[in-house]
């Protein structure tokens, strides 16, 4: 099953496209997703929670990235297997930036498989609704590191600009008082402790799995009714 999604972010491609370098950033974008391993080589060990009302899908499997810089395009390939359900998902995650007025518009392509007792969802449109959701939160959270990015760097410049120049010592020896003053301690400004990040919470589509119960019931109760 294919799906296409798009989404534009207010920032200049170079600077989307350099965030998409940061491969555990970019795995932290998206809701339920986290990197179980360091990066090598592309080459990623992936883990994946969903939840749909009383179902709680974590997958697990491996991926890789590939990038383009010239094409300013990638792809994330993976597989996993959520073992209490014994369902498996295989897919790709094609997706190309391109620029127009000082904006990003991100195109996404998915194309996947899901078997197992999960693959029942495939055949409604929980999972085409899901996907949106899930570019959704995706685009938003990309937008909040760019966001973070920039005003690191804005109060970065902001600090440089206001640093005092100490002029240059004169040849001139102070007398009196002033040879006396003892020199002070340079400041020392504490630095705020960093900041843990906590676990990318999973994307929970719990109305849609009842919506989707719902819409079921109320064929049954229509069929027997007639």
């Amino acid at each position: 099953m294919e799906i296409e999604q798009s989404f534009t972010v207010p920032y200049p491609r170079d600077d989307v496209w350099a965030r998409f370098h940061d491969t555990p950033g970019i795995v932290a974008c998206l809701p339920g997703a986290s990197l179980t391993a360091p990066v090598d080589n592309g080459m990623l060990k992936l883990a994946m929670t969903v939840k749909l009302g009383p179902i709680v899908a974590s997958f697990a499997g491996d991926g890789e990235m590939k990038l383009d810089d010239a094409q300013y395009c990638g792809s994330i390939t993976g597989t996993g297997v959520d073992r209490k359900s014994a369902s498996r998902v295989k897919g790709v995650a094609s997706f190309a930036l391109e620029e127009a007025a000082g904006e990003t518009r991100v195109d996404v392509k998915v194309d996947y498989t899901i078997g197992g007792s999960l693959a029942q969802f495939s055949r409604s449109g929980i999972v085409k609704e899901l996907a949106t959701r899930m570019t959704e939160a995706f685009a938003a959270n990309l937008k909040a590191k760019l966001d973070e990015a920039g005003t690191a760097a804005g109060s970065a410049v902001a600090q440089a600009d206001a640093t005092p120049v100490t002029p240059a010592a004169t040849a001139t020896e102070p007398s009196g008082r002033e040879a006396e003053a003892p020199a002070q301690a340079p400041r020392v400004e504490s630095r705020p402790a960093a900041r843990v990040q906590p676990v990318n919470a999973p994307l929970d589509v719990g109305n849609l799995f009842w919506k989707m119960l719902w819409s079921r019931l109320r064929g049954i109760f229509s069929f027997a009714s007639r």
